[in-house]
Order: C-alpha cells, then structure tokens, then sequence
C-alpha cells in the first residue's frame, strides 16, 4: 500500500464541519473534536509519558497478531512508548470521546502500556474500562501506569478467547480495537462483538490502513448496511450501527 498516496487522497476529500447535514456528525465536528484537555488532565499525561520516554527496560513481547512492521520481539520500554498510536491527536480523539459521551463501559483490545485506556479514564472518571491484552510482559508496563486509576480493569487474555469465555451481562458503549491489525480478524472481532454492544454503541479502529488487508476490511465496513455511520479519520475509523439515522459515510479531518 502506498500510505503517501492514501494521505493524500484523504486529505482532498476529508472535511471540516461545513456540508455536514448529519445532527450527529455535525456536532462531532463542531463539539467533540474541540474540546481541550483539561490543565490537570495534560499534567497527568506529561507526568507518565515522561516517565515512559526514560524507560530503558527491555521487555520480550509476544506478539497475537499481524506484528509490528518495525520492530522486534526485544524492545524498550521507550521505543514502544514512542511508536504508540494512543498518544497525540488520536489519544486527544479517546480522551474527547470519552468525556463527550460520557461512555458508562467502555472496552479496549489492545492495552499495550495503558495510554488509550488512560485517556478514556482522564475522559470519565466514571467510566467502567475494561482492557484487554494477550502480551503479559507488556501488561506488567500497563498495570504500573494505570494503578491510579481504578475505574480500569485489565484481563489477561488474547481478543478472541476474552470474546468466548466472557459470560458477563455488560453491553459495552464504546470499544476500541488496536491490535492484530488484520482485516479478516477485524471483521471476525465485530461479528461476535454484536453480542456485547448495542445499536448506539461506538467502534473506534485504530490502523484501518496499515495493510491492504485491513483497508480491504474497512472498505467492506464502510459499505455493510448493518453500520450507517462510518467516518473515516485516515488512521482510524469510527463506526456505530444508529439504525435511527440514514446511512453515510464521511471522511473527517482530525
């Protein structure tokens, strides 16, 4: 896949707030997509990335997935750090999110070093999260980040033997997926997630393009009937079924 070219493409077509005639969108653009983090939020933040960024400690990750393109299964702590998609403006996109939505449970695949489920926590202090990673040794990471916030719980588990073996009565508000980063997995992982979540629930996935694989499964997700709201925001996509509305799709600038 040619990522430049994707960019590129994206960008000419993405838009802001005006032409958007979605209630629902329109007030992603204009209200979600604004919000600021809060000064004792970004203190939070700065104090564990800074934390994270000095990290010399080489763990070994075992790796569920499709694998990361760059590096290996010895890695420190501060390089994994760096190349975590849950920091930046895609981190700001959870922590907005969440505190627009005020998500009651909220559920992530692939915890890492717990900086997606810490912006979802900082978001709403209320919200239930439950996070879900198959590497223990990158757990251990999470656990000493996410210790202050006990609204996270973290389980030990790879996605699809947590989608079999969960026998909890929880209907999830939002989920994020962010790891294994193939298109056949993905769209597995929505179609048993059906049970779990309900008509209004929102789907954030993370790397919709960073195989053909997975571009492949989110054109797919675009044009199922079954989701009539898809935004495309280049390294992620939001989706949710909203049968109450008219289905679109829409590629927004983030």
């Amino acid at each position: 896949m040619k990522i430049g070219f994707e960019y590129i493409k994206y960008r000419w077509k993405a838009k802001g707030r005006h032409g958007i005639h979605s209630p629902f969108v329109y007030d992603f653009v204009d209200k979600c997509q604004k919000l600021p983090f809060s000064q004792n939020d970004r203190g939070k933040l700065s104090t564990i990335f800074n934390c994270l960024k000095s990290d010399k400690r080489i763990i070994e990750i075992e790796d569920f997935g499709a694998g990361s393109k760059k590096l290996g299964n010895h890695r420190k702590v501060s390089t994994i750090f760096k190349t975590s998609p849950s920091k930046g403006k895609y981190g700001h996109l959870l922590y907005q999110l969440s505190k627009h939505y005020q998500f009651k449970n909220c559920l992530e695949f692939g915890t890492s070093l717990g900086i997606g489920a810490i912006h979802l926590a900082l978001g709403n202090s209320s919200s239930q999260i439950v996070t879900v990673e198959a590497c223990e040794n990158t757990r251990k990471i999470a656990l000493e980040n996410t210790s202050n916030f006990k609204t996270i719980k973290s389980i030990h588990a790879t996605f699809d033997s947590f989608l079999v073996e969960n026998d909890s009565s929880t209907l999830y508000d939002f989920v994020f997926i962010d790891g294994h980063h193939d298109g056949v997995a993905l769209l597995r992982y929505l179609k048993i997630l059906d049970k779990i979540t309900h008509d209004e629930t929102i789907f954030i996935l993370d790397d919709i393009r960073w195989s053909d694989s997975m571009l492949d499964a989110w054109k797919k997700i675009e044009s199922n009937p079954k989701y009539h709201l898809t935004i495309d925001l280049f390294r992620v996509g939001l989706i949710s079924k909203r049968p109450m509305q008219e289905k679109e799709k829409f590629i927004i600038k983030i």
